[in-house]
């Protein structure tokens, strides 16, 4: 799920002097004539897709975010001399970085889901929250494997749920969360466990741990079951949901270019009070000023 690293490095300023940042959006004019206050929740950009046609690396797209005027990011992962990088810019700017990936090659693969593989992605869960550790308390964003096709069903639930629980664990040792995606994969791939929130939500609930939420991108779930608002509200209500994730369909880029009926979404986010972090992991149709530009205004309008 990584990117290359890019070569160079910009400054806040520098950014500024190159005209990358277009103006911030709604003034507080523009807020007051909505009617709406600040919304509940706190925006998150995620600075991989969104970056990927710009000479950015990752250390001065998290500076272009802070340029931007927004408070938080996520990204997916990064080699150790990147890592460096990216925690002094974060220091620099003061955002705040609110996930990363949490498993590797086992969390895609063999997971929780193939008998006697299950310590393979603990261990890959203990590594990356000591990666964790340098950039603040940032979610996990992780996965429990493939659905083994030759293995029975229950046989892979009950290890999953088992997995998360000692995962849990382990994150809770570092003062971060495992949160599960349910990842939705193109037609000739091996599916995911969970991929639905029909089969999430109940497993989560089992375990039981407060170490271990959802990630609700919608995405994912448009692609895997639709029915966002419904499981949007149920999720949240029940304590299952600890970050949202944003992205349209066809084309994972910000919202108003697919099908899902965003200001819907963003309205609902609103009345159900949600107050945990709102990620853009979401490419973009034009450039990553107009993706941020975009989803502030939906915010601030919705």
């Amino acid at each position: 799920m990584e990117d290359r690293a890019l070569s160079g490095s910009l400054s806040r300023r520098d950014v500024l002097q190159a005209g990358l940042v277009a103006p911030l959006g709604l003034s507080a004019v523009d807020r007051q004539q909505s009617g709406l206050g600040p919304p509940p929740y706190t925006i998150s950009i995620n600075i991989e897709i969104m970056f990927r046609a710009t000479k950015l690396n990752r250390a001065d797209r998290i500076r272009a975010v802070a340029a931007q005027g927004f408070k938080a990011y996520s990204f997916w992962s990064a080699d150790e001399t990147e890592r460096k990088a990216m925690v002094q810019a974060q220091k620099e700017t003061g955002l705040t970085c609110v996930s990363l990936v949490g498993t590797g090659e086992a969390g895609g693969t063999t997971g929780f889901t193939r008998p006697g593989a299950a310590d393979a992605l603990l261990k890959e869960f203990a590594e990356r929250v000591a990666i964790a550790r340098d950039f603040g308390t940032p979610d996990l964003i992780s996965f429990v494997g493939q659905i083994q096709n030759d293995v029975p069903w229950d046989v892979q639930r009950a290890g999953i749920i088992d997995g998360l629980r000692r995962a849990g664990d382990i994150a809770a040792k570092g003062g971060v969360t495992v949160t599960v995606e349910p990842l939705s994969v193109g037609t000739k791939e091996p599916r995911r466990a969970l991929d639905r929130c029909l089969e999430a939500f109940p497993a989560i609930k089992e375990v039981n741990h407060p170490n271990v939420k959802v990630c609700f991108d919608l995405y994912h779930l448009q692609r895997t079951e639709g029915n966002l608002t419904v499981n949007l509200r149920a999720g949240w209500e029940a304590g299952l949901i600890k970050i949202v994730q944003i992205g349209d369909v066809p084309g994972r880029n910000e919202p108003g270019t697919g099908e899902i009926n965003y200001p819907f979404i963003f309205k609902e986010l609103r009345r159900i009070k949600y107050t945990g972090y709102l990620d853009t992991e979401m490419g973009t149709s034009s450039t990553y000023e107009h993706a941020m530009q975009v989803t502030r205004k939906l915010a601030a309008e919705n």
